[in-house]
């Protein structure tokens, strides 16, 4: 599927969520997947990039990437104490992401693939 066919959401309960756009209904998005288990606390925010991956900030100090692999996300990468706060924010540019936190920093990561 196309990337603007699909959306991401991650939620208080701590999952991330994939949902695509039903091909006989331009507004009606059914979720295709769950991930939970990778987060201990609630997901603020997610970007999925042209590239594949999706980045999510949470409140745990952490950013997670994950890639879809058919119906499934797969984690990809931890950056365990990205942040000395939570992670409100996660934004791509191409290869690099942004994040924003609670400690009053943005940082600039490369995804080097």
């Amino acid at each position: 599927k196309q990337w603007y066919q699909r959306r991401v959401r991650g939620s208080d309960d701590r999952t991330l969520r994939v949902w695509c756009r039903d091909e006989n209904k331009a507004t009606k998005y059914t979720c295709k997947s769950t991930v939970c288990g990778f987060h201990s606390r609630p997901i603020y925010d997610v970007s999925w990039g042209r590239h594949g991956y999706i980045a999510t900030a949470a409140g745990d100090n952490a950013i997670r990437l994950f890639e879809q692999q058919g119906a499934s996300l797969l984690l990809s990468h931890l950056q365990s104490d990205a942040h000395s706060g939570d992670v409100n924010c996660v934004s791509w540019k191409g290869n690099l992401l942004a994040s924003a936190s609670d400690d009053e920093t943005v940082r600039i990561w490369t995804l080097e693939t």
